[in-house]
């Protein structure tokens, strides 16, 4: 029965569904139909009968005759206007009024009944019999919600087990969404449609999985490329007589080697391979540090200290290239606009806000810029634009140091970065 199930589709299941539950409402239906079709004829035999039953008897013969336990009623007709038979006084007027003398009305939820004798000026009257057309209808209205009621139960159940592996879809959405490309929807959960998309989706996050570890790698590869010729130009600098350019391409080339080194440190903690050890940070002189470091005549850049908390912790080289991206993003895209760095704390959290002003991102490429390689605009040559790096490499940061990264922007307004490290205050040696 399972592998026949999972071998149909979803449309045929579905159709199958709506057969099978139509087909039952119009059995319960029809078959209410026939039931009060059949009342009518039912009433006409009945009157019949009472009539071939009461016709040819004499008063005395029908005083004795009983019908279900309910014994005949006669009533002379100069009687009818005694105040005991008020009850039946439609029943005389409509049997009066009748070509065969015959009344039949409603008494509560059954029939009485009168036949009009001529020869002997009487009514024979059965005052209870049977079920009345309403009281059988109020039974059959009920079947049919009874009926209604548990085809939409079924349906319900029936379609929350046909569409049970949209769950399954939802939680390879989310792994993905997450970052986990190494999940697989199971295939077994599934089937029909839905497990020719999920084995289409496994295979998108097996070639995006492929992809990023080949990203990846090349990324870990470009740290020991470059190794050799930083060494080279640690020697050749050396040969420049001019003190101040010596020491300036000193400076940029330990730059490069932090920037190399954070790259490696990062990959190896988020593969399990490194050690994330933390130290305890001065708060006010790193961060005054990094901003003197980035003020000139050109740029300007305002640092607001909110946080009460004198020290905190953290990687000291990971978190000067992390802020020196930020600065240096926000210095380059705030079009010589102000840049502001706040530092603010909240619930035992480091918050970090770079802000500028400048040219802003459209909002489809904000989830794209911690993309390595990724720039959301392809037409910025490499001398203005670089090569799509350097959030990446803050999002490897933040991921080996426990922290999360925000990105919000307005095109023609400018960007805030905000970077929060949840137990920065927190010593966790």
């Amino acid at each position: 029965m399972a592998k026949w199930f999972s071998s149909r589709t979803v449309f045929s299941m579905l159709l199958l569904n709506t057969i099978i539950s139509s087909g039952i409402l119009v059995f319960v239906l029809v078959f209410s139909l026939q039931r009060i079709a059949d009342e009518h004829p039912r009433r006409y035999l009945s009157k019949v009968l009472f009539a071939n039953l009461v016709m040819d008897k004499t008063p005395e013969q029908l005083a004795q005759i009983a019908i279900n336990g309910v014994s005949l009623i006669v009533v002379p007709q100069d009687k009818i206007e005694d105040p005991k038979y008020a009850s039946y006084a439609q029943l005389f007027k409509i049997a009066l009024n009748d070509p065969d003398g015959i009344a039949i009305i409603t008494n509560n939820d059954s029939y009485m009944a009168s036949a009009y004798i001529k020869n002997n000026h009487s009514f024979v009257i059965l005052p209870l019999f049977g079920r009345t057309l309403s009281s059988q209808a109020f039974g059959i209205i009920g079947m049919i919600i009874v009926v209604i009621v548990l085809i939409l139960l079924a349906n319900f159940y029936s379609i929350h087990l046909l569409t049970k592996p949209f769950i399954e879809l939802r939680r390879g959405v989310k792994h993905a969404d997450d970052g986990d490309l190494n999940y697989r929807i199971p295939l077994n959960r599934t089937y029909g449609e839905y497990r020719l998309l999920a084995e289409s989706f496994n295979s998108m996050l097996q070639q995006l999985h492929h992809i990023h570890e080949a990203r990846r790698h090349m990324l870990l590869a470009i740290p020991h490329e470059l190794r050799t010729p930083l060494t080279r130009l640690k020697v050749r600098k050396d040969l420049v007589t001019d003190e101040p350019l010596r020491l300036a391409i000193l400076d940029d080339i330990n730059n490069i080697e932090r920037i190399l080194d954070a790259i490696l440190y990062t990959e190896k903690t988020q593969s399990g391979t490194g050690e994330l050890r933390l130290s305890k940070i001065e708060l006010r002189d790193f961060f005054y540090a990094l901003i003197i470091e980035h003020q000139n005549n050109t740029h300007n850049i305002e640092l607001n200290i909110i946080c009460k908390q004198p020290f905190f912790y953290g990687h000291p080289e990971m978190l000067t290239v992390l802020m020196r991206n930020l600065i240096s993003n926000a210095l380059f895209y705030g079009q010589s606009q102000p840049v502001t760095v706040t530092i603010d704390e909240q619930n035992e959290a480091l918050l970090i806000t770079v802000t500028d002003q400048g040219m802003g991102i459209a909002a489809d490429q904000l989830p794209f810029l911690t993309e390595p390689f990724w720039r959301a605009d392809k037409s910025r040559q490499r001398e203005s634009g670089g090569y799509g790096l350097g959030l990446y490499i803050c999002k490897t940061i933040l991921d080996g140091l426990g922290g999360e990264i925000k990105i919000n922007s307005i095109e023609g307004q400018g960007t805030t970065v905000q970077v929060i490290f949840p137990h920065a205050f927190i010593s966790m040696t």
